[in-house]
């Protein structure tokens, strides 16, 4: 695996809303050739998931290297609804940079689902500490075995005690 330097991740934007959906589009096709369904949608029925299913309920984050967007996660905490990294700029870190991303939106749990045979999401999920919570079949129309993953944070220290004293009532 090379690692080249980390991009800057940033909040999307409207204008990035072509070029982030060509490129989520491609890589869907090309890392689930299994899944009919996802070969069966044209650009035009991403563009139409995108706006309608993942821009009104998530934050999303693009990776982006001399104005070409990489890749991008998209986080209705604790659950990241879609990570992908663009074909021809993975395995060379963004996937953890954007997952770095993820943890900072939601410190205490990540949640997400990939398809039991994505065994290369799996391995990247597990090595980042996410471990399984269930197998099950995703909902029509793909209905396609899944994974349900999570990851739990660190758990938040409690404040300390101030020395004040309180009122009683």
């Amino acid at each position: 695996m090379t690692h080249d330097i980390k991009p800057p991740i940033r909040r999307y934007k409207e204008g990035d809303f072509d070029e982030l959906t060509a490129g989520w589009h491609v890589t869907n096709r090309l890392s689930y050739p299994y899944v009919a369904e996802h070969q069966r949608h044209t650009l035009d029925d991403a563009r139409e998931f995108f706006r309608r299913k993942v821009l009104p309920c998530c934050a999303v984050w693009v990776a982006e290297r001399a104005e070409t967007l990489l890749g991008l996660i998209a986080i209705e905490a604790p659950w990241i609804r879609q990570l992908a990294v663009f074909p021809g700029h993975q395995r060379r870190g963004l996937g953890t940079a954007l997952l770095a991303k993820a943890r900072e939106c939601s410190p205490r749990e990540l949640r997400l689902f990939t398809f039991q045979r994505n065994n290369q999401a799996r391995a990247f999920y597990e090595r980042h500490g996410f471990t399984v919570v269930a197998l099950g079949v995703s909902p029509a129309p793909e209905l396609e075995p899944d994974v349900e993953y999570r990851w739990v944070g660190e758990p938040r220290r409690p404040e300390p005690a101030s020395d004040k004293p309180t009122r009683s009532s």
